[in-house]
């Protein structure tokens, strides 16, 4: 029969046990906790304490005409290889154009644009896969891109301008149409086990448009694809793409993560954080990375964790990282991120 605790003994593993309750739910030898990828993700959310930083990153495959299980494929094979805590899965498949069209290219083929049910088959499929894989291990997100810069993919930036000066009740409406079938895509993916979108906005930028002229033009149909999902998803990212953005009118959208270049605005993840209290992600130069000295991508780290203080924060670039970068320096900033 064991001997009874001393006090001292008593007040010493009381305060041990206290520390661990506070600290996660798993505790190492070393005494610091040790969290699963949703679980991290899930208290950056909430803005509780975490292990180490959540990272993640991304960049384009470029297989946007293949089937559905290639882009599946080499999305688990990122997935694995670098070992994010968040999988941003990219979403590149075009939009389909009306029927009997390659490209709007005549200002009444605006007209023929209507809402599809399932405008990504493939992508469905995909998020399906991925899903099936990753088995609970970690959560996705689907990127979506606005339906202004969809527009202008469907034609071209030049033709887009000319519709929204000369007839801009159509302009609204066909932004309007595109975003029904980006909210049926959006529903799609959530089914698919997707925990959010990543909502891709571009137009809310000083260098592309007015901010009156644009919460005026194009914000409702960024709101049309978010208020869709608000309530039934719990990670949807505003990706602000940009360097000079509408802040007053992003801050503003309802989504629990905001995601931008600190690097290209110039303006700090300390400066956001006063304007936006959701989740913010980033901290990274997507311009550089590839290119980075060790060091410099080691202060990268450091600077950004230290301005956030670890909370409400996910590690990551202000953008998709280039296509052909190094895997070196992504196993790189994966070992220094779990090193935080």
């Amino acid at each position: 029969m064991g001997s009874a605790l001393s006090r001292r003994d008593f007040l010493k593993l009381a305060s041990v046990l206290a520390s661990a309750s506070t600290a996660g739910p798993a505790l190492l030898a070393s005494g610091r906790s040790h969290m699963g990828k949703v679980e991290r993700v899930r208290a950056a959310l909430r803005g509780e304490r975490v292990d180490r930083v959540p990272f993640t990153c991304w960049h384009h495959f470029g297989l946007e005409k293949l089937p559905g299980e290639k882009h599946a494929e080499a999305t688990l094979d990122f997935y694995r290889k670098f070992d994010v805590d968040l999988l941003k899965v990219m979403s590149d498949s075009p939009y389909p154009p009306p029927e009997g069209l390659d490209k709007i290219s005549e200002p009444e083929d605006w007209q023929r644009l209507e809402p599809l049910k399932n405008p990504f088959p493939e992508q469905i499929k995909a998020l399906r896969l991925i899903n099936k894989e990753l088995k609970g291990q970690a959560l996705f997100v689907e990127t979506i891109f606005q339906s202004w810069n969809v527009a202008e993919k469907l034609s071209s930036k030049k033709d887009l301008a000319q519709l929204k000066e000369n007839d801009p009740k159509l302009f609204k409406t066909v932004l309007r149409a595109i975003s029904e079938s980006q909210v049926n895509h959006a529903r799609l993916a959530l089914d698919a086990g997707a925990a959010g979108i990543f909502l891709a906005v571009s137009a809310a930028d000083h260098f592309v448009t007015d901010p009156q002229d644009y919460v005026k033009m194009g914000r409702e149909s960024d709101l049309i694809i978010l208020e869709a999902v608000r309530d039934k998803s719990i990670l949807n990212v505003l990706h602000v793409h940009g360097n000079k953005p509408h802040w007053d009118t992003l801050v503003t959208y309802p989504v629990q993560v905001m995601n931008y270049s600190a690097h290209g605005t110039g303006i700090g993840l300390s400066d956001i954080r006063r304007k936006f209290t959701g989740t913010l992600m980033g901290g990274l130069n997507e311009g550089k990375i590839a290119s980075q000295m060790p060091e410099e991508l080691a202060n990268d780290v450091h600077a950004a964790t230290l301005a956030m203080q670890k909370r409400r924060f996910i590690l990551s670039p202000g953008c998709s990282v280039p296509n052909d970068i190094s895997a070196e320096v992504l196993l790189r900033l994966r070992e220094l991120v779990q090193k935080s």
